[in-house]
């Protein structure tokens, strides 16, 4: 082996980008978990359209509130303990969701998984915040950001067939043991860059070098007041909050949509949400991979990464042509574009802060932020969709209204999102 081949960064960081894409691989499964066993609950708990909505949204009511303390217990924890604690208390509560006899308890634990998935994308942040490299940031985040397609895929394939052999009980409890084995890999992994034993001197260099924008270094924080004096940070606020509002609509109510809508049984319906989530996660990394191809390091630092977002918004609007759409397969088609385009919208987000923000200590809260109003929207996509269901006997006035909200995201992009956070404030062309 040549001096030159052993002093060649390599690439055993994505070890990490596994890890994260492993973590919001299972959030997402024991997320829709209920969604793809609703069918089957709605008639043991002789559910409501209206009270299929507030249980899809029961696990928000927790996850919203509890962002911006979780984002910033994270930068107070650090990122290894923060989520070995939070990922093993999720996966008890999804494994508890097994012994529920009425809607209140589906609710109560549906609770306790919101407050332990709320660390999740500030922490995943946090963690690309400390080992990505900037040329390679929206890659690391289409890595992390393409889990939640995949869990979703992967869950709506296997619990429809779990909830259609053993039943929905059991179902709940694999998926619960699915984060245990997650923690054991993450406390044997996980380290800082700077004291990961397993990490070559010429890679860490690397990563050290190059992780924070414009060369300077990750030793500086913001409170959150000083943080919201920031109008890019409303911004972004808004944006998250809008996109949000579509995927929500789609994880809490796609394969019900499919049932009640196109006539698919339950497992039918799941390989059909599976279908549309795997084509999502391919197509996640392939965007995420191709914004770092296109935007050289003096594009990221001024901030065009938000011309990305806009674009993408407007691309996962397509979704408003479902309901017109008599085939199938393009039905999936529109269903898959939609989903990826809203996973990259957020994977651009949370490079564009990072990006802007020049406080990086801060990451955890500021990512929490953002989060937060993604999730007070998010909130709102499942009740309100029952409501529109039970109005109008019909999904079209929520897709729509979906669509909409696409729209004013990516308005709201272009026109708040041009300052950089803890800079010198100048606006970005």
């Amino acid at each position: 082996m040549s001096d030159s081949s052993r002093t060649r960064p390599g690439r055993k960081r994505f070890i990490v980008y596994a890890l994260l894409f492993a973590m919001t691989l299972i959030n997402y499964f024991d997320r829709t978990v209920l969604s793809i066993a609703m069918p089957v609950l709605s008639q043991e708990f002789a559910l409501t359209p209206v009270a299929i909505g507030y249980l899809l949204s029961a696990f928000i009511w927790s996850y919203a509130p509890c962002q911006l303390p979780a984002g910033m217990t994270l930068d107070r924890w650090g990122t290894r303990k923060t989520a070995a604690r939070c990922i093993a208390f999720w996966s008890a509560a999804t494994a508890l969701t097994a012994a529920a006899t009425s809607f209140g308890f589906l609710f109560f634990t549906r609770l306790l998984l919101g407050i332990g998935e709320s660390p999740t994308f500030p922490l995943a942040a946090r963690a690309i915040r400390e080992w990505a490299p900037i040329g390679e940031r929206a890659l690391a985040f289409s890595i992390s950001g393409s889990g939640p397609a995949f869990g979703t895929a992967v869950s709506a394939i296997t619990i429809a067939g779990l909830v259609s052999t053993i039943g929905w009980r059991l179902a709940f409890v694999f998926s619960g043991a699915l984060g245990f084995i997650w923690v054991a890999a993450w406390l044997a992994l996980y380290r800082d860059p700077e004291q990961a034993s397993w990490l070559q001197p010429a890679e860490r260099r690397l990563i050290l070098d190059q992780r924070a924008p414009g060369g300077t270094t990750d030793t500086t924080g913001m409170k959150l007041k000083e943080l919201l004096s920031y109008q890019t940070m409303w911004g972004l606020f808004l944006v998250q909050g809008c996109v949000n509002y579509t995927q929500y609509l789609f994880l809490t109510w796609l394969p019900t949509y499919l049932v009640q809508s196109r006539g698919l049984n339950i497992l039918h319906s799941g390989v059909q949400t599976g279908i549309c989530y795997f084509g999502a996660m391919l197509l996640t990394i392939a965007m995420g991979r191709l914004c770092d191809h296109l935007l050289t390091p003096q594009a990221v630092q001024a901030g065009k990464r938000r011309y990305a977002v806009v674009i993408l918004a407007f691309g996962a609007a397509v979704m408003i042509l479902a309901p017109y759409t008599a085939s199938e397969t393009w039905l999936l088609v529109e269903i898959t574009l939609s989903l990826a385009c809203v996973q990259s919208v957020f994977v651009n987000t949370y490079a564009l802060t990072n990006d802007l923000l020049h406080a990086g200590k801060s990451i955890g809260t500021a990512i929490g932020w953002i989060q937060l109003g993604g999730n007070i929207f998010g909130l709102a996509a499942p009740i309100a969709t029952g409501y529109i269901v039970a109005a109008t006997g019909s999904f079209t006035s929520a897709f729509l209204l979906a669509g909409a909200l696409l729209v004013i995201g990516a308005v709201v992009t272009l026109t708040m999102t041009h300052r950089p956070v803890g800079a010198p404030r100048t606006a970005i062309a």
